[in-house]
């Protein structure tokens, strides 16, 4: 079954209706046939409208541009060396760095990652005016790329120990996905922090944003769920995350490369643990599906999450020194001392900066209810022991929900939103 709008036709010799002199080449579902330029004008104009319009980097930022090689991201990178190159009135007024995170060394070979890390490098060579700097996932430490000579990671070993120690840990591929992107995340902000940049420029489209929508609510990730797919994701005061290119979709992103000015170069999109079944890959398909037999539903989905509204936490930001990353909860080095949570940093996750979300959820508590009376009620108990047993455990279940059962586990896991306390406890025993 699919979508019965009629797909968009060009007919023979037909003029753009936008400048009424050139051939049309394209006519996008729902739009007026277009030209080549009128085309590439029109999505270069969505790009600076969506920046323009929320006037939320100011000009002359230093913006940090997070380099991934996949088709989107270097539609965003050509539209930004397109603004720069513009005259005085047009011109595009940031200054952008170049970013590559890499996290390739995850479940893959050495000779693997080096032949992967060769042919982004080769895609990156046309950005080569940009500055460009080389980091891996959950590292603090960075790299200035130069592309005229051969370049290999020989710094970041500890590093990457460090998350494939922690990834080993998690039972779930869901798990091990959802602190992987956390972790990412994580490394913007210090990245931008190391670099002196204030923006953070990632290359979402709205597709991805519906899966992401979908995906973080099975993963219990409902306070952050705005934040997670805004234009703006401002949890940390200091670094703004920005999806400048949200409003474009896969349409528009083939059609960009095809009648670009330059022919353009990229990758496809390879996700660590794709091929594993997860909640994550599960929506993924799910979304993917849609978008073929009901694009405009897939729209719908994304937004849904303008209408979201986040729980404000209070001012501090993530990269602060009181601030701890949640690889250190993995490796045993995080502890928390009489000083480590003040009022200001208690409302909010230690790890994803979101708003704390469990206390006096009724929720989570008869999630857990539920989990103790499955584990302690059995068909040998009397109706007795029901009855005392269900008391205990009313209490039990509230302090396991607000971290007041004591241990050092629970201390941890009280300064963790409930998306990211999912994580923690999948660790294996």
């Amino acid at each position: 079954m699919k979508e019965d709008t009629p797909q968009p036709e060009l007919a023979p010799n037909e003029l753009c209706r936008k400048c009424n002199t050139e051939p049309a080449v394209l006519k996008l579902n729902l739009k007026e046939p277009q030209c080549r330029m009128c085309f590439l004008n029109y999505v270069r104009h969505k790009f600076r409208a969506t920046l323009g319009s929320s006037k939320i980097v100011r000009r002359g930022s230093r913006v940090l541009v997070v380099f991934t090689g996949t088709q989107e991201n270097v539609t965003l990178l050509d539209m930004i060396r397109f603004g720069l190159e513009q005259d005085s009135f047009k011109q595009l007024r940031i200054v952008p760095v170049l970013l590559y995170v890499d996290d390739e060394f995850v479940e893959r070979t050495n000779e693997t990652r080096l032949d992967l890390l060769a042919k982004r490098l080769d895609v990156l060579r046309q950005f080569i005016n940009f500055p460009m700097y080389y980091t891996v996932s959950g590292s603090s430490k960075h790299v200035e790329l130069n592309l005229d000579e051969a370049f290999v990671p020989s710094d970041f070993q500890a590093d990457e120990t460090r998350l494939t120690q922690a990834l080993d840990a998690l039972r779930s591929v869901s798990s091990k996905q959802d602190l992987l992107e956390q972790v990412r995340k994580q490394t913007y902000r210090k990245m931008a922090s190391a670099l002196d940049c204030n923006y953070v420029f990632l290359s979402d489209i709205g597709i991805d944003l519906a899966k992401m929508l979908l995906s973080n609510v099975a993963l219990g990730r409902g306070c952050s769920l705005a934040q997670d797919v805004a234009f703006c994701d401002d949890r940390d005061d200091t670094v703004k995350l920005i999806r400048p290119i949200r409003d474009l979709n896969p349409d528009e992103i083939s059609n960009y490369f095809q009648f670009s000015e330059t022919p353009l170069r990229y990758l496809p999109q390879e996700k660590l643990f794709m091929e594993k079944p997860s909640l994550q890959n599960l929506t993924a398909k799910f979304i993917d599906n849609l978008q073929q037999s009901f694009p405009s539903t897939v729209s719908t989905v994304f937004r849904t999450g303008d209408k979201l509204d986040a729980p404000k936490a209070g001012p501090v930001a993530i990269g602060s020194k009181e601030e701890s990353d949640l690889l250190a909860l993995f490796d045993g080095t995080l502890t928390l001392g009489d000083n480590s949570s003040p009022a200001a940093v208690i409302d909010r996750c230690r790890f994803c900066g979101a708003a704390l979300d469990y206390h006096g959820s009724k929720t989570l508590y008869a999630t857990e209810y539920s989990r103790l009376v499955s584990s302690r009620i059995n068909a040998a108990c009397s109706h007795e022991d029901i009855l005392q047993k269900s008391k205990q455990m009313e209490l039990d279940a509230e302090r396991a929900v607000n971290g007041d059962d004591g241990g050092e586990r629970r201390a941890l896991l009280k300064h963790l939103c409930h998306g990211c306390r999912n994580i923690f406890t999948d660790i294996n025993d």
